[in-house]
């Protein structure tokens, strides 16, 4: 029998698959560790980052251990590929509710590593946040089959999907997937019943004319999805990695912007390029500081009550609770 969760579909009759997190058991593919997560971890929004999510709201943020994809440069490998020295614990869905609300969480956001391997529990659990007020958040790849990504959709309020390039070869060489077609697909599947947020590391490999080709892509599903670039420093199995040009990264944030004005750029201290602007009137609405992370910090923000710009109206994005 075959796992239906991503798209290598691995055969579980030979064994536990790719990501070695499910297995056939009374003729069923089941996860060898349901509800068992990493220690929760509190954030903002906009580190994970959700920048158009409940602007500086916190968020709780969990996960597991494996993974689909072998990315040679991921930068939780330390927790979900290499982490035995961070035990899972079990927690039910309604405790993990209760933990949130305990912290004033908005939302319970799974991320750390990739949800596709811990999905049937990862489901459980935004079905228990809906039922007591809060957001369900998901971090992934991308990576999951039609089938997955579809049920996925239904039962998350915002998701932040990974493009990493455009190119097939870069896919199998350096994340060790088949292909980024299911990426694209998924991301079209995404849109159509959640909050998109799109994350791409910047890496030496990627041209410019590949970042607008990402650009185009993504302006033709939605141009107001908010496209995070950051910058990739030496990780993992990229020890030589080389930073590519600020003003280059610069310049293409600052275009990309006339087609998508939710671009941003991160990663490294003191970026100017993590701010929200009006489209429309090019106020400056919310303000963020960056930090060094992928993400960023929020500072203040200057919308209406109905998430406008107070200048000229328009109409800003912004996921919130009900």
């Amino acid at each position: 029998m075959r796992c239906g969760y991503c798209e290598f579909r691995c055969d579980l009759a030979a064994g536990p698959g790719i990501c070695s997190r499910y297995e056939l058991k009374e003729r069923r593919v089941q996860e060898i560790e349901p509800f068992h997560f990493i220690q929760p971890y509190y954030f903002e929004m906009e580190a994970l980052p959700f920048f158009h999510v409940e602007p500086g709201k916190p968020a709780m943020q969990i996960g597991t251990k494996g993974c689909n994809a072998g990315c040679d440069y991921c930068i939780n490998a330390h927790l979900a590929i290499e982490g035995d020295d961070n035990p899972l614990t079990r927690y039910t869905p309604e405790e993990l509710v209760a933990l949130a609300k305990e912290r004033m969480a908005a939302a319970i956001i799974f991320g750390i590593n990739e949800v596709t391997v811990s999905f049937p529990s990862a489901m459980q659990v935004a079905k228990a946040a809906h039922e007591a007020g809060l957001l369900a958040g998901f971090m992934t790849n991308g990576f999951l089959t039609e089938e997955a990504a579809t049920e996925l959709a239904a039962n998350a309020d915002m998701i932040n999907v990974s493009l990493k390039s455009m190119s097939d070869k870069f896919y199998q060489e350096s994340l060790h997937l088949l292909s980024v077609g299911p990426v694209l697909r998924n991301i079209g599947i995404f849109s159509k019943n959640a909050h998109v947020e799109i994350i791409t590391p910047v890496v030496s490999e990627i041209g410019q004319s590949e970042l607008h080709d990402m650009m185009d892509f993504i302006a033709g599903v939605d141009s107001d999805i908010p496209w995070h670039l950051f910058r990739l420093y030496k990780t993992h199995h990229r020890a030589n990695e080389k930073s590519r040009s600020f003003d280059e990264s610069i310049r293409f944030t600052e275009a990309a912007r006339a087609r998508l004005p939710y671009t941003y750029f991160s990663n490294f201290p003191g970026s100017k390029w993590v701010d929200t602007d009006c489209p429309a009137c090019a106020r400056r609405v919310i303000r963020r500081i960056s930090i060094g992370a992928c993400g960023a910090r929020y500072l203040e923000d200057d919308l209406t009550a109905e998430d406008t710009c107070p200048q000229c109206g328009y109409l800003i994005p912004i996921l919130r609770t009900q």
